[in-house]
């Protein structure tokens, strides 16, 4: 696709998609010419790719039946409209505002219809008025008119114009006027008169009222009558003219300004673009559900094409990128504009390459190759010099032959080595996914390897403190017993001192049954410091895991 678009500075761009890059631009960087809309005269024919007539009498009348037509772009500008020749880069007439304090906000642009040769600039200004200006069928200046559709000398309630949609309404002689603080008008510019004017919702809960600010509006096709309109408030509103002035139907979508709608044409599916780069395509049928969203973008969006032949959606704004998008396959790309975009028309689409089969084998064969093929010629070449002047007209085609049945044997062999190479990356791809499998086991292996040897490692430490504690313990009680044998034998020395009657022997037998009783009673006490450390121990490790 070729897309040409115009920026905050005055900016022309010629853009291809398929090269992804600026081809060619006009115009000087000047912010006072600043671009709000582009038009053009080239009407654009998408043929199918089902076609397979190749006969080449059929093309030369295809071309004798086309008539050669310029490329001349319809611009309105903040103080200007013009229209410029692509081709020469000329500019063939134009139409300057005078006025320095008032500039045009919005612009549209009807052609040359049966009801009017004239091709005719609406503009929107800052003043909340309609400058009309026309220009015939040779591009030349004609005149320019004000109109007034809304009275806004109130001044409690200050209704000023927002912007400005065509319509086909009334044989094409009908613009739509979107304002703040008053619902939406068609105005017809031939009869001079409003058409339809809308009325607003009912007051809220509340009682208060319902804030009006449209942005953007879009008649159904083949019944222009019925049209969507956009609010700044994120909402999209439809309305029946013959029915009622009032909207029949008010739906919530996104949370912010929705600048660009656009319906397919079916009448089943409906884009928007918002302030906030969020783009979608809305199925009608199931209330406004969002069926697909095209994401990517940043910022305001400001130009939305629809190309429903292509299943194409190309969206451009503030981000300084043009961005298009398939809305089937859901293949996208981008092209870097370097400025803001306000506006943008589509100029042609691209034809698709016919690339031959032989030249896309030949372009994959391996560089080895095309070297040995190269010496090859090169050698052939030389021994050729000497005989060329020799050869005679039937050599020469025998040679054509012989080229033939090489390029079809080159052919075979590349489908082979193709075939080859698939299996190869296939084989590779598989190993590759066993590979990881494999890491994958071997890591967790070490994970519960690492683990239990934390577990094992804080067993040892708990086991080995319970040991220290019951040394310490031990060492303890063995000095006690010193102590209290030193005084039991310093009392037996004062009983056998006063008591002499009593013989040696009962004596002795009276101190083993002594010592007897008092080792048992302090390995009775051992046992239980034992028990109380180890449960003293447990108790403390479950505190520690619990932490």
């Amino acid at each position: 696709m070729k897309i040409i678009s115009g920026d905050e500075f005055g900016l022309i761009k010629l853009i291809s998609t398929q090269k992804k890059q600026v081809l060619d631009q006009y115009g000087t960087i000047d912010s006072s010419k600043s671009i709000l809309n582009i038009f053009s005269n080239k009407k654009i024919e998408i043929k199918d790719n089902n076609d397979n007539s190749d006969s080449k009498d059929e093309e030369k009348e295809e071309e004798e039946e086309k008539i050669e037509q310029e490329l001349n772009l319809y611009v309105s500008s903040i103080n200007e409209n013009y229209i410029l020749n692509w081709e020469t880069k000329k500019i063939i007439s134009s139409y300057k505002n005078e006025n320095p304090n008032i500039s045009f906000i919005s612009s549209t642009i009807k052609f040359p219809s049966p009801s009017n040769s004239n091709t005719v600039f609406i503009n929107g200004t800052s003043d909340d008025k309609i400058n009309v200006v026309s220009f015939n069928n040779e591009n030349k200046y004609l005149d320019s008119k004000v109109f007034w559709p809304v009275d806004n000398s109130n001044k409690f309630l200050k209704i000023k114009l927002r912007g400005i949609a065509n319509s086909i309404y009334n044989n094409n002689e009908s613009v739509y006027c979107l304002y703040l603080n008053t619902p939406i008008v068609l105005y017809n510019i031939e009869k001079e008169k409003i058409e339809f004017k809308g009325k607003n919702l009912p007051h809220d809960e509340l009682g208060l009222k319902i804030p009006i600010y449209d942005t953007d509006v879009v008649e159904i096709k083949n019944n222009p009558r019925l049209n969507y309109v956009s609010t700044a408030y994120g909402e999209i509103r439809f309305y029946d003219k013959k029915a009622s002035p009032k909207p029949s139907m008010d739906k919530k979508v996104t949370k912010s300004k929705i600048n660009k709608i656009d319906i397919t044409e079916d009448n089943n599916y409906l884009f928007v673009a918002d302030n906030q780069g969020y783009c979608a395509m809305l199925d009608i049928r199931k209330s406004f559900c969002p069926c697909k969203t095209f994401k990517g973008n940043t910022g305001s969006i400001k130009s939305m094409i629809n190309i429903e032949k292509n299943n194409h959606l190309v969206v451009a704004g503030f981000d300084r990128y043009i961005r298009w998008y398939d809305y089937k396959s859901g293949n996208n790309d981008k092209v870097f504009v370097k400025n803001k975009i306000n506006a943008t028309v589509l100029v042609d689409i691209e034809p698709e390459k016919k690339i031959n089969f032989e030249e896309e084998e030949e372009s994959e064969i391996d560089d080895s190759e095309i070297l040995d093929e190269e010496d090859d010629d090169n050698e052939g070449e030389k021994e050729d010099d000497n005989e060329g002047e020799e050869e005679d007209d039937d050599e020469g085609n025998e040679e054509e032959d012989d080229d033939d049945s090489i390029n079809n044997k080159k052919v075979e062999k590349l489908k082979k080595n193709k075939k080859n190479s698939t299996d190869e990356n296939e084989q590779k791809e598989d190993n590759k996914q066993k590979e990881n499998e494999k890491d994958k086991i071997n890591k967790q292996k070490e994970i519960k390897n690492k683990k239990n040897e934390k577990e094992k490692k804080e067993e040892e430490e708990e086991e080995n403190e319970g040991e220290e504690d019951n040394e310490d313990e031990d060492e303890n009680e063995d000095g006690d017993e010193d102590d209290d044998l030193g005084i039991e034998e310093e009392e037996e020395d004062e009983i056998d001192e006063d008591n002499e009657v009593f013989n040696d022997d009962e004596e002795e037998e009276e101190e083993e049954e002594e010592e007897e009783e008092e080792e048992i009673n302090k390995k009775r006490k051992r046992v239980e410091t034992k028990n109380k450390n180890i449960s003293k121990n447990i108790d403390k490790n479950k505190k520690k895991r619990l932490n």
